[in-house]
């Protein structure tokens, strides 16, 4: 249990999201994905992560998709990835602690 603001957080059910988003990859490619709003193919997601691999890239949309934070769709451009409403609210929830980190000033 966590105290914030006079209120009482269960951790417990957050834990298979954060043990997700603590895996290789999976915060760039939630993040890459909600850039500008568009939908990615796999080229796309795959070249905007350097050093990255195709096999983790692969594992890390299957685990995004099974945990319902972005979507696969097939259409005439061929198979895209975009965000759900539940991967859109994770990663708007993200930027701060990235942005902090970001900002950090060196020690």
């Amino acid at each position: 249990m966590i105290e914030d603001n006079g209120s009482t957080v269960c951790v417990d059910p957050s834990l298979p999201l954060l043990n997700l988003i603590g895996k290789k990859y999976t915060m760039m490619v939630l993040g890459v994905i909600g850039n500008n709003g568009t939908r990615k193919n796999f080229n796309e997601i795959l070249n905007d992560i350097p050093n990255s691999s195709s096999t983790i890239i692969s594992q890390r949309l299957k685990d995004l998709q099974d945990y319902n934070l972005i979507q696969r769709s097939e259409g005439v451009d061929g198979i895209t990835y975009s965000l759900t409403k539940f991967g859109q609210d994770v990663r708007e929830r993200l930027m701060p602690l990235l942005h902090l980190v970001d900002n950090k000033p060196m020690e």
